[in-house]
C-alpha cells in the first residue's frame, strides 16, 4: 500500500462510496426476478457488475487483497476465455473426446472445412458463460474496496434478503403456489417453498449459506449482554438483560434465524436441511467458547434448541417424505454423475469448453434418461470437469487451498470484534454451499452467485487488517468550540487555541 495524500484519500472514500452503492443494487435486483435467471435480470446485473468492476480497478493498487487471491480471480477471469480463441481446425479436430464431432461434420453439407476453429465446442454458450462470469468477480473484488462498517450494513441487507425469501417462500407453501396468483413462480415446484427461485434447493442454498452468518450475529450479540450488573433473582436478572439494547438484538437474530430455519424446512430439499443442521451445529461448536459467560451459554442453548424443534416438528411430513426410500431410490442424479464422468475421461484434459455441458451431454446420455433434457450435472465440480478439464481441476484446487489456509488465519485472530464474528459465520456459509454443490447447482442462479462472493471475498479478507480496524476508537467529529471558564483562560499574550478563531470583542 502505498501512502497516499489527503486529495488520494478523499478519492479512496468516494470509490468506496460508489462501490458501496453498487454492491447494494446488485444485492438487492438480482433476487427480484427469478433469481437473476431471466435475460433481461441477467443483463442489468451484468451491467451492474461491470460498473462495479470498473470502479473496483480504477486505482488496483488500493485493493486489499493477497497475491494468492489475485491470482485465482485473474485465472477464473482469464481460463475460460482461452476457450474462444482461434486455433488451426487441424488442432481442434484431433483433441480427446472430438471423433464424434468430426464424423458428424462429415456428414454436412459444407463445401469447405473451416480454416480456424475453437477449443470450445459450442463458442456461444462458451462466450455466455464468460460474460457470466464478471457478476461474481465484481462483487468478490468490490468487498475489497469496502470498509469494514460498510461491510457490516450489506450483511444485515443479504440477512433481510435470505429472510424475505424465506417469508415468500413460506406463503408460497400455505397457499400452494396456485396458478395465476403473484406468488407463483412459473416452472418451480409448486410443493415446496421456492421464494423468487426457480429452484427449491436454491433457496435452500441461500438460507444455509446466510444462516451461519445470522448465527454469529447472534451469539455475538449474547456475548455482549453483562451478567454482572444485574441483581436479584436469575428470572429477573434474564428479562432485564434481554431488555437491553444486546437484548433486543438478541431476540431480533434469533427470530430472524427460525425463520430461516422454517423456510429452509419448507423447502424439502434434503441436502439443504441436512447442511442447516450441519451449519448449525458448526457454528456452536466455533462461538460457544467465545461467549464464555454462562449466562449467554444458556440463552443460546435455549434458542438454538427452540429453533432447531419449532422447524422441524413443523416441518416434520414433507422431511420425512423427501427422505424416503422411494425418493432416493427415484433420484436420477446418481445415474447423471455416471455418465458426466465417462465424458470428463473422453475429453480430458481440454474438456467440451465452457458452459458446453447441456449440448455436449447427450452423447454419454443412458437410454433410461432418454426422456429427460440433463441441463446440469447436479455436481458443479462435475460440470467444471467436463467443461473445462485440467483448468477446472486446477481452479477448484487453487480455491480449496485458498479457503482452508483462511481458517488458520481467522481462528487463530482474536474474535471480540463483531465483524471478526460475521467473517467466521461467512466461512461456514461458503462451506456448506461448497457442500451443498456436490449435489446441485447454485451457483449457476446469478443470485446465489452475488451472495457466494460476497461471503467468500469477506471471509477471504485479511483478518488482521479487520481486527486492527475494529481497535480503533470512534471519535465523533466536534461541531462546536471548547468552552473556557474565565478562571481557566489563557493569557491574552499567548493567543486563541490553533483550532478556534480570535474573538474580535475581546478587549486588549
Amino acid at each position: 500500500m502505498r501512502a497516499s495524500s489527503p486529495s488520494s484519500g478523499q478519492g479512496t472514500t468516494a470509490r468506496a462510496a460508489i462501490a458501496f452503492a453498487l454492491l447494494l443494487a446488485v444485492m438487492v435486483f438480482t433476487p427480484i426476478f427469478r433469481a437473476g435467471a431471466t435475460p433481461l435480470a441477467a443483463l442489468v446485473s451484468q451491467l451492474l457488475g461491470l460498473a462495479l468492476l470498473t470502479v473496483a480497478l480504477w486505482s488496483p493498487q488500493r485493493i486489499i487483497i493477497s497475491k494468492l487471491q489475485a491470482t485465482a480471480i485473474a485465472l477464473l477471469g482469464v481460463l475460460p476465455a482461452l476457450y474462444l480463441m482461434p486455433l488451426p481446425a487441424g488442432v481442434t479436430d484431433w483433441l480427446p473426446g472430438r471423433d464424434l464431432y468430426r464424423e458428424a461434420s462429415t456428414y454436412l453439407t459444407v463445401s469447405t472445412h473451416p480454416e480456424f476453429a475453437k477449443l470450445a465446442l459450442v463458442p456461444s454458450a462458451a462466450a455466455a458463460a464468460v460474460l457470466s462470469i464478471v457478476l461474481p468477480i465484481s462483487v468478490f473484488l468490490g468487498v475489497r474496496v469496502l470498509r469494514p462498517k460498510q461491510l457490516e450494513g450489506l450483511v444485515g441487507v443479504l440477512i433481510v434478503i435470505a429472510a424475505l425469501q424465506a417469508l415468500f417462500g413460506l406463503l408460497q407453501y400455505g397457499t400452494g403456489q396456485g396458478g395465476g396468483t403473484p406468488l407463483t413462480v412459473e416452472g418451480a415446484h409448486r410443493l415446496s417453498a421456492v421464494g423468487t427461485y426457480a429452484n427449491r434447493n436454491h433457496l435452500a442454498g441461500l438460507i444455509e449459506m446466510v444462516l451461519p452468518v445470522t448465527l454469529a450475529l447472534l451469539f455475538y450479540a449474547l456475548s455482549r449482554l453483562d451478567s454482572h450488573d444485574y441483581k436479584g433473582k436469575a428470572i429477573k436478572r434474564s428479562a432485564v438483560k434481554l431488555g437491553s439494547r444486546s437484548g433486543n438484538k438478541v431476540i431480533l437474530y434469533a427470530a430472524v434465524a427460525l425463520l430461516l430455519i422454517v423456510g429452509v424446512v419448507f423447502t424439502r430439499s434434503r441436502t439443504g436441511i441436512a447442511l442447516t443442521i450441519l451449519g448449525i451445529l458448526l457454528t456452536t461448536a466455533v462461538f460457544a467458547r467465545q461467549v464464555g459467560q454462562k449466562s449467554a451459554l444458556g440463552p443460546a442453548g435455549v434458542i438454538l434448541a427452540l429453533a432447531v424443534a419449532a422447524g422441524v416438528s413443523i416441518g416434520l411430513a414433507p422431511v420425512l417424505d423427501r427422505f424416503s426410500a422411494a425418493g432416493l431410490e427415484s433420484d436420477a442424479r446418481w445415474q447423471i454423475f455416471n455418465d458426466t464422468m465417462l465424458g470428463i475421461g473422453a475429453m480430458f484434459p481440454v474438456g467440451a469448453g465452457p458452459g458446453a455441458f447441456p449440448f455436449a451431454f447427450p452423447a454419454y446420455q443412458p437410454l433410461e434418461l432418454g426422456w429427460a433434457f440433463i441441463n446440469r450435472a447436479h455436481n458443479d465440480y462435475l460440470e467444471w470437469l467436463f467443461d473445462l478439464g485440467a483448468a477446472g481441476l486446477l481452479l477448484v484446487a487453487l480455491v480449496i487451498v485458498v479457503y482452508f489456509w483462511q481458517w488458520r488465519r481467522v481462528l487463530s485472530a482474536p474474535h471480540e470484534a463483531r465483524i471478526v464474528y460475521v467473517q467466521i459465520g461467512c466461512g461456514i456459509g461458503v462451506l456448506l454451499l461448497g457442500i451443498h454443490e456436490l449435489m446441485d447447482y447454485n451457483l449457476y442462479t446469478p443470485a446465489n452467485q452475488v451472495a457466494f462472493a460476497f461471503a467468500l471475498s469477506i471471509f477471504l479478507y485479511p483478518t488482521q487488517t479487520l481486527a486492527d480496524h475494529a481497535k480503533r476508537p470512534r471519535r465523533r467529529k466536534r461541531t462546536t468550540p471548547d468552552l473556557v471558564l474565565p478562571t481557566q483562560a489563557r493569557p491574552m499574550s499567548s493567543g486563541p487555541p490553533p483550532d478556534q478563531i480570535e474573538n474580535p470583542f475581546l478587549s486588549r
